[in-house]
């Protein structure tokens, strides 16, 4: 395993509709690329929003929104963000929005809440922060991290 303060990784390059190319910062390593969809859709989030891109299993490439004051994740129905597994609590965490972005709260799960591959009672977010909940890995974006070069 990578340690987590190696070389920063990029979304890369592309050339194809003459974007510039685009630089987010990661402080984890992820199982997948950002696509360019993913990086159009970064561009266009709202100022105090956020985006988690899942990175891993059979969800990944999903996108959830974080545009809300406060954004409930768990395996029930009612939950804002719905992960549908055996290992995630049915009121698994929430992210809050702060002045800075969004923290993410444990909401009393069994199998925790982790930030960058710890396990976390509350943490304030930073992108390219990695955030597990039971099997679901996904990446934590904001607007202001796809800059041109």
């Amino acid at each position: 395993m990578e340690n987590m303060t190696d070389a920063v990784q990029s979304a890369g390059e592309t050339t194809s509709i003459g974007l510039p190319a685009i630089q987010i910062p990661l402080t984890s390593v992820t199982d997948r690329s950002l696509s360019q969809d993913d990086i159009e859709t970064i561009q266009k989030l709202g100022d105090h929003d956020a985006l988690l891109i899942s990175t891993r299993g059979a969800s990944s490439g999903s996108r959830y929104l974080l545009d809300e004051d406060v954004v409930t994740v768990g395996r029930d129905a009612r939950a804002d963000i719905l992960l549908d597994d055996s290992t995630v609590s049915r009121q698994h965490a929430v992210f809050r929005r702060t002045t800075n972005g969004y923290m993410i709260e444990d909401a009393g799960s069994l199998n925790g809440t982790y930030v960058n591959m710890k396990r976390v009672d509350s943490a304030e977010l930073h992108n390219g922060d990695s955030i597990m909940i039971g099997r679901f890995r996904m990446l934590y974006v904001i607007k202001n991290s796809a800059q041109a070069r």
